[in-house]
């Protein structure tokens, strides 16, 4: 049995987490766009995931509260998870781009994760 890394960090005080976070694999990006609608896409790097949720590095973020019809997937495109998501925080970064913390609308169980995540080297 493989076990992924889990994140872990100084938590702020107030910190509403309430699940563990994972290091994604290398590339694993998150497409997205407003429920119901069509068009244009946006795309986000994600940076760590969790049962309840997921925050993503992108250039071009929504907006706070809005809801999204995403595909979790990874660079190669193997691997594919339907989702949606609520926008919870938006944060501007130094270089320009910016920080999303999103929400799952469901629970995702450790087979759906696992896919995504970056497992420990081998020693």
């Amino acid at each position: 049995m493989t076990t992924a890394t889990q994140i872990s960090a100084t938590e702020p005080a107030g910190d509403r987490r309430r699940a563990a976070r994972f290091r994604p694999t290398f590339g694993t990006l998150c497409r997205f766009r407003r429920c119901g609608e069509s068009g244009e896409e946006r795309v986000g790097l994600v940076w760590n995931i969790s049962e309840s949720g997921m925050s993503m590095l992108m250039a071009d973020p929504p907006e706070r509260g809005m809801e999204l019809d995403a595909e979790l997937m990874t660079e190669s495109g193997e691997a594919r998870l339907q989702i949606k998501l609520l926008v919870v925080h938006i944060r501007e970064m130094p270089h320009g781009d910016y920080f999303m913390g999103a929400q799952v609308d469901r629970p995702l169980g450790i087979e759906e994760l696992e896919q995504f995540l970056e497992l420990p080297a081998i020693r």
